[in-house]
């Protein structure tokens, strides 16, 4: 079995340092303390560092481009990330190549190769499986990363993310103050940490309100025809549980949602009379569907210029080591969806 081959983010866990600062004390360059460099470079040789020929040359050519991995491009939840990724690198003179994997991890492997051939200066992936499924594949890359909205345990990863169950959390707490109690979930099979965590927050409240039984339902894919596909099961799972139909639906996101509203409005049902329905992410249409859509919204032009930012410090020795994550919170928006006629 062949020894994996030691890369600039091993040697910069290890010294305590970002892996720019690494790159900078190994070629010799860049505003580094020679205490620094000398102790990177003893690090290096221990550890037994042998320098990517490659990847090498494509760190030491700047070319004042990054690129942007995001799941789908025609998905509105990245419209608001793009414009803030899209504002702080224009602002700093960097141009943006944009990609899209329709959500195949495997194509967003691809995806960052093909940017690091391209010879970007740094990287961020926009909701995706990185984190999770292939942090050695980012220690391969001697390039900077950063993830947005995909949590990760990985040592060497820098990320920004949404606290998903503290958000969910509030959803359910008005859903249970509204007096639901058979309040189902539609899930997201390819969700990953984010579909956990909402999902844990669900069940959660479900259990400290005593109410047993939870139901769901899980889909692959999260589009609106995804969401309005899924409302048979939906009701007809309920009534083998419950004998009854739920009486709210909690969306993994405002897709989903916003398709549930037009399944149940073709089976004559009322929402939210009959069946209420809360989305998550907060998109700009939520508040123009019938009935307009609670839901959590995500700060997303945020995340994306909190993304762009830590990537450039990443480039300029500005971002302390890894492990580093900045999590923010969104704003619960009640609407028509979720909230009785005589509340």
């Amino acid at each position: 079995m062949s020894k994996k081959r030691v890369s600039i983010k091993d040697i910069a866990a290890v010294a305590g340092v970002s892996h720019p600062t690494v790159s900078r004390a190994l070629r010799g360059e860049g505003r580094i303390g020679e205490d620094t460099r000398a102790r990177v470079v003893a690090i290096a040789q221990e550890m037994g560092y042998t320098p990517n020929l490659v990847a090498r040359g494509l760190v030491m050519q700047r070319t004042r481009s990054i690129g942007l991995v995001v799941t789908n491009i025609g998905d509105p939840f990245h419209a608001e990330i793009i414009k803030g990724v899209e504002h702080v690198a224009q602002a700093h003179e960097y141009s943006l190549f944009l990609g899209s994997t329709t959500a195949n991890p495997e194509q967003e492997v691809r995806m960052v190769r093909s940017f690091q051939a391209r010879n970007v200066d740094g990287i961020i992936i926009s909701a995706g499986q990185f984190g999770d499924r292939y942090a050695e594949v980012l220690d391969e890359i001697d390039i900077p990363i950063v993830l947005i909205s995909t949590h990760s345990t990985g040592d060497t990863l820098y990320s920004v993310t949404h606290d998903d169950y503290t958000g969910a959390g509030q959803i359910m707490a008005h859903l249970l103050a509204q007096g639901y109690q058979r309040i189902a979930y539609l899930g997201h099979l390819s969700g990953g940490r984010v579909d956990r965590e909402r999902r844990n927050a669900w069940l959660d409240a479900l259990a400290q309100a005593n109410l047993i039984q939870p139901v769901t339902v899980d889909v692959q894919g999260s589009t609106i025809d995804t969401g309005m596909e899924a409302v048979d099961a939906l009701l007809a799972k309920a009534e083998r549980s419950w004998g009854q139909l739920p009486d709210a639906v909690f969306c993994y996101n405002d897709l989903l949602a916003i398709g549930v509203l037009s399944g149940l409005r073709r089976r004559g049902l009322r929402v939210p009379d009959d069946v209420a329905v809360a989305g998550f992410d907060g998109l700009e249409v939520t508040p123009h569907v019938a009935p307009p859509l609670t839901t959590l919204a995500q700060p997303r032009y945020e995340m994306g210029v909190r993304a762009t930012e830590m990537l450039l410090g990443l480039l300029t020795d500005k971002v302390t080591a890894p492990p580093h994550e900045v999590q923010l919170r969104g704003e619960l928006l009640i609407r028509e969806s979720t909230v009785k006629g005589d509340s």
